[in-house]
């Protein structure tokens, strides 16, 4: 239905624009034979005078030359005019009605997703309503902060911070953030975050600002794994490819069990490995429960299922997959505290394209994750996860 409405209106636009292009021809054309027409009554006049003797051969020989003249100037014009350029004018006009129309449909089967379902209006608005609900409370704690005679308290600036991060607006955490990193009970957390807001507004780099936070983070826990991907990713800035690849590697050595963040530092060290040639890593190399019989453990397929699944074809496979999701999907509604099985289910959902379900998965790790004590490493990479996802 999408694509015969759409074929429909290109057909009627094509036909806006052409048919008054080949009326004004056929007009231009009417009148130029017009015109022809009366320089032929005007040569048989000139004859017709010079029979009778009302002019002499002089005059009738100048006149007929003066028409002759004139007939074959408007011929001339006609041909350059509605030949050359009125066809070049057609040929553009006709390859714009058909091509544009053409190029549109070709980029929206590459881009467009006509399976995604209309969000109705009333949702819509229901969102903004509590995005709005939500910016302004950010606004009353801030002003509340603000009137604080002592500065208001470092966990007030905190949640404010996280609270600007989430929606969006990096320069607003950054201000929230920097008000309480010098504080002496700044944990590394609080610097770590202080520094991610840094990198956000400076749409990825690492500023000197945010390698001082980083620093200080560092030397307050060294184990922090957020400062200490964003000290990797200061080193790769600088050139120090092998010495960030070495930083990660080391710390995913030194983690005791699977966490959520692991699987961003195994794929940003591989990404530094190739570009010096170095050995690929996998997650199951630092924590074997993430592939089987641990407490996270995430259901996979089986030997035999990913055997047929290699006969199947691309609809049954697609069916396979989304029914492995459902699984997922499934056990943690009788497990709905594993953080990490909620993260692989709205990545999952993410690469299926459903946003609903991803989203729903998101939120649901976002609570486990908040519900976390404030040093826990785990929600910082629930957040940085959750945002390379756009969740």
């Amino acid at each position: 239905m999408i694509w015969a409405i759409g074929g429909g209106l290109a057909v009627l636009t094509a036909l806006a624009v052409l048919l008054p292009v080949f009326r004004r021809r056929k007009e231009m054309l009417g009148r130029n034979e017009s015109a022809l027409e009366i320089f032929k009554d005007q040569l048989a006049e000139v004859d017709r005078d010079a029979a009778r003797g009302l002019i002499s051969g002089e005059e009738a020989t100048a006149a007929r030359s003066e028409i002759k003249r004139r007939m074959l100037a408007l011929s001339k014009s006609s041909e350059v005019g509605a030949g050359a350029d009125n066809n070049n004018g057609i040929a553009v006009v006709v390859a714009s009605a058909v091509l544009i129309p053409m190029m549109g449909f070709w980029l929206y089967s590459i881009r467009g997703e006509p399976q995604t379902p209309s969000l109705p209006f009333a949702e819509r608005e229901a969102e903004r309503q509590g995005e709005s609900e939500i910016a302004n409370l950010a606004t009353t704690l801030r002003n509340r902060l603000l009137e604080d005679p002592e500065g208001g308290p470092t966990d007030g600036w905190l949640l404010l911070g996280q609270t600007y991060m989430r929606m969006g607006r990096v320069e607003d955490a950054a201000e929230a953030f920097a008000r309480i990193a010098d504080r002496s009970d700044a944990t590394s957390v609080v610097l770590s975050q202080y520094a991610e807001a840094l990198i956000a507004r400076e749409n990825g780099v690492v500023t000197p600002r945010a390698a001082q936070a980083i620093e200080r983070a560092m030397e307050l826990d060294p184990r922090n794994p957020a400062a200490t991907y964003y000290q990797a990713q200061f080193m790769a800035q600088e050139g120090r490819i092998r010495e960030a690849h070495a930083m990660l590697i080391q710390r995913l050595q030194a983690s005791q069990g699977f966490a959520p963040w692991m699987e961003i530092f195994v794929r940003q060290a591989n990404q530094l490995a190739e570009e010096f040639g170095g050995q690929a890593v996998s997650l199951e190399d630092f924590a074997p429960m993430a592939q089987g019989g641990g407490a996270m453990a995430i259901p996979g397929p089986t030997t035999e299922e990913m055997e047929a699944a290699q006969e199947m074809s691309e609809e049954d496979r697609a069916a396979f997959v989304e029914s492995m999701v459902e699984r997922l999907a499934t056990r943690l509604k009788e497990d709905p505290d594993d953080l990490e099985g909620w993260l692989r289910l709205a990545r999952a959902y993410s690469v299926l394209g459903n946003t609903e379900g991803a989203a729903e998965a998101a939120v649901n790790a976002r609570a486990i994750a908040d519900a976390l004590p404030e040093g826990d490493p785990g929600r910082v990479a629930t957040s940085a996860a959750l945002n390379a996802l756009g969740l």
